[in-house]
């Protein structure tokens, strides 16, 4: 089908561009981990499920935007420079593996409880609400929240902080409205209550205080971004 002809495009690109980017850092042990983690999961998210996602393009125009503008300087960036970056403190490895394997795991916890519940005849057609998704609407978006700033904090760079600092502001004003949209028209039914008593993307976050968390972040990007040099390495 095409739906299988570009989950099998996508991941050939996914494998192959993160190979490159382990070469990259094949210096460093942690990042090395960091890396096979990053392809493992998504690879399991991309096989997981048939819902159009980031990670599967459904065409030659979403292709090109991820697998040759996006992700190549996505993983560029936070590639950072380890042994001689402008992002230091004491046991830095240590926390941003501690905190990329958390938001990673929980995630991957997420995706693959929803992958199963799913799968279950008696949940064909309905929204998923349970788990984790009990405490936010996005649970993956949480995750990822920690997994790309503890990858920004072993990169060791302010360039590679940028990122995971702007993905606070980019969920909340550019993914999950959307998400959002689908959602409301798929589940129409069902969604609306339950986006009416859960944390879009924060457990527990008012509407408000996700406004003012995503603006903090985007100011905390443009900081990091005015006072990085991503040439750190030579």
């Amino acid at each position: 089908s095409n739906r299988l002809l570009w989950k099998t495009i996508c991941s050939v690109c996914l494998v192959f561009e993160v190979a490159a980017y382990i070469f990259g850092v094949r210096a460093s042990p942690v990042m090395v981990a960091i890396g096979i983690i990053f392809v493992s999961k998504n690879l399991i998210a991309v096989w997981g499920q048939d819902t159009p996602t980031w990670l599967v393009a459904g065409g030659p125009r979403m292709w090109f935007l991820m697998y040759v503008l996006g992700l190549p300087g996505f993983l560029f960036v936070l590639q950072g420079c380890p042994a001689h970056g402008d992002l230091t403190f004491p046991y830095r490895d240590i926390v941003g593996l501690l905190l990329f394997a958390c938001g990673s795991a929980y995630s991957l916890a997420y995706e693959v409880g929803r992958f199963r519940w799913k799968a279950l005849p008696e949940n064909k057609g309905r929204l998923h609400t349970v788990g984790l998704a009990s405490f936010c609407i996005h649970p993956n978006y949480f995750g990822d929240l920690f997994t790309y700033v503890g990858w920004a904090i072993v990169g060791g760079t302010k360039c590679a902080l940028s990122i995971g600092t702007f993905q606070v502001w980019y969920f909340v004003y550019m993914v999950i409205p959307n998400s959002d949209a689908y959602l409301a028209e798929r589940y129409a039914a069902e969604f609306p209550a339950y986006a009416a008593r859960t944390a879009t993307l924060i457990p527990f976050f008012s509407p408000l205080a996700h406004r003012v968390l995503a603006w903090v972040g985007l100011a905390a990007s443009c900081y990091c971004s005015a006072y990085c040099s991503c040439n750190l390495c030579g």
